[in-house]
């Protein structure tokens, strides 16, 4: 189910994604507070390839983020709940050459929507390395508030939550 929104189209990732997909994640500023290093290429194929096993399993996943004005992958974002996660968690990723334009809080506006309307979710989280305050930002401007905090691989996490 692709899901528009003025200025984006959000569509399930797919494995002809992949080379976008690998851009994006091979760029240690984009990766920085994610995890330690940039992806390899095989690391992105792996990850797409969980993206898109995630849409089998669960019926719903993660999505490219497509500028509709000039058709570009601008990055990805939607949801994931692995066995063993910490829930219905929300997630995005932007190219550099979208910061600071909105996007991120468009994109998941629409997808907090589609998660409280269609796909019948009450509770959503969002893990923030806590000093992503840019991401933090979003996270508040949907409405999460904190709900806790963990540490993993040295690293704070921001748990938020969102209820419907």
């Amino acid at each position: 189910m692709n899901i528009e929104t003025t200025r984006l189209l959000l569509r399930p990732i797919a494995a002809a994604d992949f080379e976008a997909h690998a851009r994006i994640v091979g760029d240690p500023e984009v990766m920085h507070y994610i995890i330690d290093e940039p992806m390899t290429r095989v690391q992105a194929w792996w990850n797409i390839a969980r993206y898109a096993g995630h849409w089998q399993i669960r019926g719903y996943g993660m999505y490219v983020a497509i500028e509709k004005s000039s058709g570009e992958i601008i990055g990805h974002m939607g949801f994931l709940n692995p066995e063993g996660g910490r829930g219905f968690e929300l997630g995005w990723i932007l190219a550099r050459s979208a910061w600071r334009k909105g996007f991120a809080s468009e994109g998941t506006r629409a997808l907090v929507d589609h998660a409280f309307g269609p796909l019948g979710q009450t509770h959503i989280v969002c893990v923030i390395n806590a000093e992503n305050a840019p991401s933090i930002a979003v996270a508040e401007r949907l409405g999460a508030r904190i709900e806790r905090e963990e540490t993993e691989a040295g690293k704070r996490l921001l748990i938020y939550g969102i209820i419907r």
